[in-house]
């Protein structure tokens, strides 16, 4: 079996109610006869939406099978244990605002929903006049409080409300209560995990005429009721907030992130792991991973499975080594 080095992914798609066209209109996605396009898992092992390798040896394998056929060894202690991917990347097109909710630390989802905590970071890619989103509450709370907003639909005025610029980055601790508000393009790495508790969806109706569901006897039993210090979550930097992710799956061995905007070339070989994932979010040119190469453009992911990398051309891609 050859060990190519670099695989192009095919990606998975959710058509939520609230997204829209951005994923492909400006990061150039084939997504089909698709009306809206919420989400673009680009990388993912999980069992609700699995990335597949687009072409080569492996083409139409899922990354678990392509992982069950080299070793889930090559992941380090967290792929032996789950035969799972300790990450998950996604975008995310907000055409209307996203449910309020929060997500579970490792601990509570492992003992109530037999998945990952979510711990995620989101990096803006594109934002329109006005993009927000809600992160953190804005002064010491307590559950009685959050109820009664919850109640009287005034649960907004708890939350600090951010408007956000292309480039920054931030992180959303598990337990945080936040929403991505209409009007962003964001670049989402999070743990493997699909949970999400809705404490607030401004009464939307699904496509069936029903009210979504919430989550709020769970959600009020994880959230984090002191005020979100925003300055210490946020940075224009990408590399910068490289020191949450390393915390959010420290027991499970190496894991970096690097923002390249590559105009004559970059090169990359500062980690020692052998796996990593590229994904592509502007303008086009080449990759290079050991002894293969290829042509990139707006769009792409993949895993790369060497050590040294070289991007050329005029692009950016956020590189994620595991």
């Amino acid at each position: 079996m050859k060990e190519e080095k670099v695989l192009k992914l095919k990606s998975v798609y959710k058509d939520y109610i609230w997204g829209g066209t951005k994923i492909r209109d400006i990061l150039r996605k084939d997504t089909g006869d698709m009306e809206r396009i919420a989400e673009s898992w680009e990388v993912s092992t999980h069992a609700d939406g699995q990335s597949a390798i687009a072409e080569g040896e492996f083409a139409g394998k899922s990354l678990c099978e392509y992982f069950d056929l080299i070793g889930w060894n090559k992941l380090g202690e967290y792929g032996n244990k789950y035969h799972n991917l300790p990450i998950l990347v996604k975008y995310i097109d907000a055409k209307e605002n996203l449910s309020i909710q929060v997500h579970p630390d490792d601990e509570y989802s492992r003992a109530n929903e037999n998945d990952s905590g979510k711990n995620e970071m989101w990096t803006v890619l594109d934002a329109e006049d006005n993009a927000f989103i809600y992160l953190g509450f804005n002064k010491d709370t307590n559950r009685e409080e959050v109820e009664r907003h919850i109640k009287n639909n005034t649960l907004e005025k708890l939350l600090n409300k951010i408007y956000v610029k292309k480039g920054e980055t931030y992180y959303i601790p598990a337990g945080t209560v936040h929403a991505i508000g209409k009007g962003c393009l964001i670049c989402e790495i999070q743990q493997t995990s699909n949970i999400t508790y809705r404490l607030y969806d401004y009464g939307r109706k699904d496509k069936s005429g029903n009210s979504r569901e919430l989550h709020l006897k769970k959600a009020l039993e994880i959230l984090n009721y002191q005020a979100f210090n925003i300055s210490e979550f946020m940075s224009a930097d990408l590399e910068i907030m490289d020191k949450y992710l390393k915390s959010m799956l420290t027991d499970y061995g190496c894991c970096s992130i690097v923002n390249y905007e590559a105009t004559d070339g970059a090169l990359y070989d500062k980690e020692p792991s052998k796996i990593k994932f590229a994904i592509v979010y502007y303008g086009k040119g080449k990759i290079f991973c050991e002894n293969e190469q290829k042509e990139i453009s707006c769009g792409d992911a993949f895993l790369l499975n060497g050590q040294a990398v070289k991007i050329t051309g005029k692009c950016n891609v956020i590189l994620i080594n595991l």
